[in-house]
């Protein structure tokens, strides 16, 4: 079957975000990425889709005004990614990101939409664009019914996945049921995200001496470099999401490096992993809690299951194992797009009026609002000096 899913020449759009919001430079990651995935057959090139790269992905707002008014910088970005697509069959666009609906209509080949930010930003990235797409690949399983109520019928769940770096390939089922583990409970997770604050800081209370880390913590911030040597020698990890999912990373990187995985939304939990086999599921922040305590005084039962999540995530949710399951998907719905019309109109097709076109570039351009408020606010200091003058005189008078 990979052989067969081999054929497709793919054209994978990625992000390139500001090192602050990574962990260091977030191209290598992409771009080290596609070179596994090359090195296991596949067929696929990247093409990073941020404007003006290392930026944030604009939100839809932004995207549609820029796409209205003719932005060069955009512009000449969808100008790139028409030759790149050249002689391809399918184009990914991984994070969702900056490709505005009317442009992506009209692309001459298979076009897929994957975003693993519903339901928090699907104002922006999913809702607005992911009808244009011919293939929406959803990484939060419990999003899936959103998409159908928008209207859109192609709708499959795709996950994350774990490359190489973020377990210890030395690991073994054995080591697992009898390797010596000293942390009780480790976590790395932003204590201030407002969605799951409150969840936090009774997990926090309960066990003062965990180890967690991130913004927000008394601990700090751990070094990515230094994570997978604590999830070797941690025993429980506690993972919570902002509201529905799983979708986070911690879902597939706690099992594969041993670690007992306690998680969140026990309902579409149980459709990725076993419950109570291969990991196990909570519905509230004090089930959790009493969870961590159980599992923390019964070591076999610990141990068995985290040696079994270990195996399924290692089997199942790995780069290739993934990247193929995803290709299965986009066979099942694939169909060329050789009688589309191979001229894309960059925005031409837009009569814009001079009007409309003053206002974006002179209100909305921050360079010349400086100059035009700048210059309102000189006539209405000399307006109030006229004023003044008038009354001046007048009063004299």
């Amino acid at each position: 079957m990979i052989n067969e899913l081999q054929k497709f020449k793919i054209l994978y759009g990625y992000p390139n975000y500001p090192a602050e919001n990574t962990y260091g430079d977030a191209e290598k990651v992409e771009l080290d990425y596609l070179r596994r995935l090359q090195q296991c057959g596949f067929d696929v090139q990247g093409f990073c889709l941020t404007v003006d790269p290392p930026a944030q992905c604009l939100t839809f707002r932004e995207l549609d005004r820029q796409w209205k008014y003719g932005d060069k910088k955009l512009l000449k970005l969808y100008e790139y990614l028409q030759k790149a697509i050249e002689g391809k069959d399918i184009l990914i666009n991984a994070a969702g990101i900056n490709l505005h609906p009317e442009f992506v209509e009209q692309l001459p080949v298979f076009t897929v939409f994957q975003c693993f930010d519903d339901p928090e930003n699907s104002h922006n990235l999913s809702k607005p664009v992911a009808a244009s797409y011919d293939l929406c690949l959803v990484g939060n399983i419990a999003e899936l019914e959103t998409y159908k109520s928008w209207g859109i019928q192609n709708v499959e769940w795709t996950t994350l996945s774990i490359n190489s770096e973020m377990y210890d390939k030395n690991l073994s089922y054995e080591m697992i049921l009898s390797g010596e583990r000293e942390i009780d409970l480790f976590m790395m997770m932003d204590k201030l995200a407002p969605w799951r604050r409150e969840r936090l800081q009774k997990l926090s209370r309960a066990f003062p001496d965990a180890h967690f880390y991130g913004n927000g913590w008394s601990k700090g911030f751990l070094a990515k470099k230094d994570e997978v040597s604590y999830l070797q020698r941690t025993k429980i990890g506690p993972n919570i999401h902002n509201s529905t999912g799983p979708i986070n990373l911690r879902t597939f990187y706690l099992p594969a490096n041993g670690v007992l995985q306690i998680c969140d939304n026990k309902q579409h939990l149980a459709k990725l992993f076993t419950l109570n086999e291969e990991v196990v599921g909570f519905d509230t922040i004090e089930e959790c809690i009493d969870l961590c305590n159980y599992y923390l005084t019964h070591e076999e039962e610990r141990r068995k299951i985290a040696a079994n999540g270990w195996e399924r995530a290692i089997r199942d949710y790995n780069e290739e194992a993934v990247f193929k399951r995803k290709l299965e998907i986009i066979d099942r719905y694939y169909s060329p797009k050789e009688t589309r019309n191979n001229k894309i109109i960059l925005n031409t097709y837009r009569d814009v009026s001079k009007p409309e076109k003053i206002f974006y570039y002179g209100i909305m351009n921050p360079w010349w609002r400086s100059i035009i408020l700048g210059r309102q606010f000189l006539r209405r200091i000399k307006k109030s000096a006229n004023r003044m003058s008038k009354n001046v005189i007048s009063f004299f008078e």
